[in-house]
């Protein structure tokens, strides 16, 4: 006989019963279940290798094998095959999987008149369905999920109990005799079941707004056109933020939006992320993305959201996640409070909120902007012994937690600088997750910054489990995310963001590192030059200032800047960003610099969101051959070699020579030739693009190590491509988790794998 381990994404998916059904039909005798430790065991009495073959062949569909071990065993006294009651926990990890979107078959079923689960909302089998966001505990069975407070009718429990049926052990199926239920809450009254979904459609058609309660958490819906969109800015507060479009098919994107087989591909896989896409016409949707020339569009994913299309006129609507700014997204009673037309509710609870994952193609390669629903949470392998927690950054954080040698990365869980965010998510999906695989942490690890709220969690959680603390450069982190994937001990590290506490105090975010975990050698051999954040914070939401900054720095004076007088807010004068410009701090931030550049095109004044000026002026770049001649780069001897990426009592730092990036004269020079001919705005905004790029690469080319490059501006489709061009090789970007700050926690927890031998 034989006996089979199975490693990947095998439990929660059907793979038992596609397992018994596949043996069944090769008349094989034997068994399999699962271990507990999230595998699966088979043994069977003969045709192995084609048993495997087939196995990998005709898995389910979001089944993920990631390997299969097999080994001869002796005899065992069995006539015929079954499926064996589940291993036990034994320390290991059984994760359920992620949300899956609706499948063809249950579509299919949705839709025929003659199927018993016709037009039912909750529709699912082991192909589809809600997983993580109702899971309450492990093991993931129905009783530990929020499923358990709707008992299975006769028909569900024939189905569930049937190793032939595709629902068989399908912890989320339900019918209408046994299952959740849809109500429109209504200012006059309810109205129940489908005839709830109708009117849904028909206020949303009408331009109402109505929240609806789906897998994850509520959106607000409503219809895409301007007057309508702007009026829901105002009951958000979210005057520019861009909003998410669901459409009908894919078919209703290729209308609107260049589409690449890459991009149709993620759109219609069981993720069903939104996509950011360019758009057909830049000036279309502009009041659901304003002033850019992409759209976020997701498709269907939940019976409902087929169901609404079913009744909807609409071929597009806003399908945006129902929350103020920077609070987490509503699954409960709490969206009433918004000013909203009626609520879409059903009665099944959400453990777990999940919001809708966000991706973008760069240069083909898919970027995660936002790792959320159909990602999480799937494990990630590190080598490593130890056992630990890292809390992630300040801004669209996640956590990360890391047992046998398995990482599990949370859902999005968004800015801890929020006071619900932190109360009512962050601290709510530590204590979840740790609970959920029985986590005892050797180590946890936090940001470098000492004022956020997830670095004096961390303190309080160390003393708690008595293990030690962790304080990880950010940039060290966002290199270490990419290494990870990798599994690289050695790299050269391009970090390009907006925002991350330096070692020195000072804001970095444009930043070459060289992390030799092998020699234990960590330094920072690259940055753009300093500057001055005037007023801190201010600097960051006002973008003037820090062209006022970089004019500053390089003339001594504010001359030029007059024709920019009209765009100072009330209050201010350059006289007094002057006055106050030797006090503020240094930055050496490139998401600062676009900032600058996008005031100074006169593209974004105000960042009334994350990344605001450099996307819009992202949307205005024109390719062309203008460009500011070599980079300038100087070198100097500055604090730049480090004994350890991560602060404790035995970190020290040395002196060593740093290449240093100039960006103030070419801001100068474009200055100029803007105010000359603004008619050049879009080839100025791409050659400070292509200079950024050429300095990077020029800076990280003379190393002989893999190149890695992180941080949000790696979303820019520009800067990305052009990097490696320059280089002259492949770098590697992340795959697995969000290049931003919502993989930090990911890069965190790789600093387990290193701290094996003390």
């Amino acid at each position: 006989m034989y006996r089979i381990i199975v490693r990947g994404i095998v439990q929660g998916v059907g793979f038992r019963p596609f397992v018994y059904r596949l043996a069944k039909s090769m008349n094989l005798k034997g068994y399999v279940k699962n271990t507990g430790t999230g595998c699966v065991e088979i043994v069977i009495d003969g045709k192995v290798e084609e048993f495997v073959e087939r196995l990998k062949r005709e898995k389910p569909p979001i089944a993920e094998i990631s390997s299969v071990e097999v080994e001869e065993i002796e005899d065992l006294p069995l006539d015929d095959f079954f499926i064996e009651k589940s291993g036990g926990r034994k320390g290991g990890l059984s994760l359920p999987p992620p949300d899956i979107a609706v499948c063809d078959r249950c579509l299919n079923e949705l839709f025929d008149p003659k199927d018993r689960r016709y037009l039912y909302p909750f529709i699912s089998c082991t192909d589809c369905g809600a997983r993580f966001s109702v899971a309450i505990k492990l093991p993931y069975d129905r009783e530990n999920t929020t499923f358990a407070d709707f008992p299975l009718c006769e028909d569900c429990l024939k189905e569930y109990s049937d190793p032939m049926d595709r629902r068989y052990y399908a912890q989320s199926i339900a019918c209408p005799r046994c299952g959740p239920r849809y109500e429109l809450v209504l200012p006059d009254g309810i109205v129940e079941g489908l005839e709830a979904v109708k009117k849904t459609a028909k206020l949303i058609d009408d331009g109402k707004f109505v929240a609806i309660k789906g897998i994850g958490g509520y959106h607000i819906a409503c219809v895409t056109e301007d007057d309508i969109v702007m009026v829901l800015r105002k009951k958000l507060g979210r005057p520019q933020q861009p909003f998410a479009v669901m459409a009908r098919d894919i078919e209703a994107v290729r209308s609107i939006a260049h589409l690449s087989e890459e991009e149709e591909e993620a759109m219609t896989s069981y993720i069903r992320p939104i996509t950011v896409l360019k758009k057909k016409d830049p000036k279309s949707f502009f009041a659901v993305a304003p002033h850019l020339d992409t759209i976020g569009v997701m498709l269907p994913y939940a019976p409902i959201h087929y169901l609404l299309f079913r009744y909807l006129k609409s071929d597009f609507i806003v399908m945006t996640s129902a929350n103020k700014p920077g609070e987490p997204m509503f699954i409960d009673d709490g969206v009433f409070s918004l000013e909203l037309d009626a609520v879409l509710r059903h009665n099944l609870r959400i453990h777990n909120r999940v919001d809708d994952s966000v991706i973008k193609f760069v240069a083909g390669r898919r970027l995660i902007i936002r790792r959320s629903r159909g990602f999480v949470p799937k494990v990630l392998r590190i080598d490593s012994k130890l056992d630990g927690l890292a809390v992630g950054a300040e801004l669209y954080n996640s956590i990360t937690l890391l047992k046998d040698g398995n990482a599990i990365v949370s859902q999005y869980i968004g800015n801890t600088s929020n006071f619900r965010t932190f109360n009512e998510f962050f601290k709510r999906a530590v204590d979840f997750f740790m609970r959920f695989v029985d986590l005892k942490p050797d180590f946890v690890v936090c940001d470098l910054h000492p004022q956020f709220n997830t670095t004096l969690f961390a303190e309080k959680l160390v003393e708690k489990h008595n293990c030690k603390l962790i304080r990880l450069q950010h940039h060290f982190a966002h290199a270490m995310s990419v290494m990870a994937e990798r599994g690289l001990t050695r790299a050269l590290a391009i970090t390009v963001d907006g925002v991350g506490y330096g070692f020195d105090g000072r804001i970095w975010g444009g930043e070459v590192l060289l992390l030799d975990f092998e020699r234990w050698e960590f330094r920072r051999v690259g940055r753009i030059e300093n500057f001055r954040l005037i007023g801190g914070d201010l600097a960051t939401h006002y973008p003037l200032r820090v062209l006022f900054s970089l004019i500053y720095k390089e003339h001594g004076d504010y001359e030029i800047l007059k024709p920019y007088v009209k765009y100072l807010r009330r209050g201010e004068s350059f006289e007094l960003l002057a006055r106050i410009h030797d006090s503020s701090v240094e930055s050496s931030s490139m998401g600062r610099v676009l900032d600058a550049v996008s005031a100074m095109l006169e593209v974004c004044f105000e960042r009334t969101y994350e990344g605001e000026p450099a996307m819009k002026l992202e949307s205005v770049v024109e390719p062309s051959d203008l460009d500011f001649g070599e980079p300038i780069i100087e070198t100097a001897e500055e604090e730049s070699v480090y004994s350890k990426p991560f602060v404790d009592e035995d970190w020290k730092a040395k002196s060593g020579e740093v290449r240093i990036l100039k960006v103030s004269p070419i801001v100068c020079e474009a200055l100029e030739m803007y105010l000359e001919n603004k008619s050049l705005r879009g080839a100025i905004a791409y050659a400070i693009v292509d200079y950024l790029a050429r300095g990077f690469a020029e800076i990280a080319k003379r190393y002989d190590l893999p190149i890695v490059m992180s941080g949000g501006v790696c979303y820019n489709s520009y800067f990305t491509p052009l990097v490696e061009r320059y280089i002259g090789r492949r770098i590697y970007l992340n795959e697995e988790v969000a290049c931003g700050d919502n993989g930090i926690s990911f890069g965190q927890i790789y600093v387990g794998r290193f701290l094996d031998d003390g």
